[in-house]
Parts: C-alpha cells; sequence; structure tokens
C-alpha cells in the first residue's frame, strides 16, 4: 500500500526511559488492520539522525508522536480512540479514514507488540 500514514516518534530512548516506552507500545499495540496502513520509527535524539528529525519536524518536547509530520502527542501517551482519530484526520483518502475509523472500537492489541516494535526498529 502506497498510501500508508506515516509516523515518527521522537524520543530520548525507548528502552531508558520509560514514557518514551510507553509512546512506542502505544503505536506498536495498535490492531493488525491498522498495522497495515501505518509506517512507524522511533527516532532517539541519541543519534545523528534522531537530532536530525527532530531539529526537521521542530521538536519540542521528549517523547512526541509525530503524524504525517505534525506533532500530535507532545509528553501525552495517547488513548487508543484519540490515536486512531488522530490518525483518521490524516488519512490521505477517505477510503483510509472510514477504514480506520471503523477500528475505533477495537481497542489495542497487546499480542504482537514485539514483533510490531522490531520492525519500527526500536
Amino acid at each position: 500500500m502506497d498510501n500508508k500514514i506515516r509516523i515518527d516518534v521522537l524520543t530520548l530512548d525507548s528502552v531508558q526511559c520509560a514514557a518514551c516506552g510507553y509512546m512506542m507500545e502505544s503505536i506498536a499495540a495498535l490492531p493488525v488492520d491498522m498495522q497495515e496502513v501505518i509506517e512507524y520509527k522511533e527516532w532517539s535524539i541519541k543519534t545523528k539522525e534522531g537530532i536530525g528529525t527532530f531539529t526537521r519536524l521542530k521538536g519540542k518536547v521528549l517523547p512526541t508522536i509525530c503524524i504525517e509530520e505534525d506533532l500530535v502527542f507532545q509528553s501525552i501517551i495517547p488513548q487508543y480512540e484519540e490515536l486512531i482519530d488522530a490518525l483518521a484526520e490524516r488519512a490521505g483518502s477517505a477510503e483510509l479514514r472510514e477504514r480506520i475509523l471503523a477500528l475505533r472500537d477495537e481497542g489495542f492489541d497487546f499480542e504482537n507488540i514485539k514483533e510490531n516494535l522490531d520492525r519500527a526498529g526500536s
């Protein structure tokens, strides 16, 4: 799918910073159907690339979830419904928006967190 929603998670380090880890897990715990339409990556400011991304996105605080380059959740770990609504709002098409909103009552899927975090490079 070419029109995936891009999510950048700006962190200190999701292993050593609890809030950063929870932020990454909120994305990784999204249901399988949601995982198919998103692409996400952790950007630790401990790396040169992470600092560059933090600067480019005009980050202010850590951790922050950026959706389609919008600073959406700054130091606030989103609840499932908030995350779904923010993703739907930034969907590239009406069809994708409806697909995302249909998952609003599904809830987090904690079964695949480790696998999803590994895929995101966390």
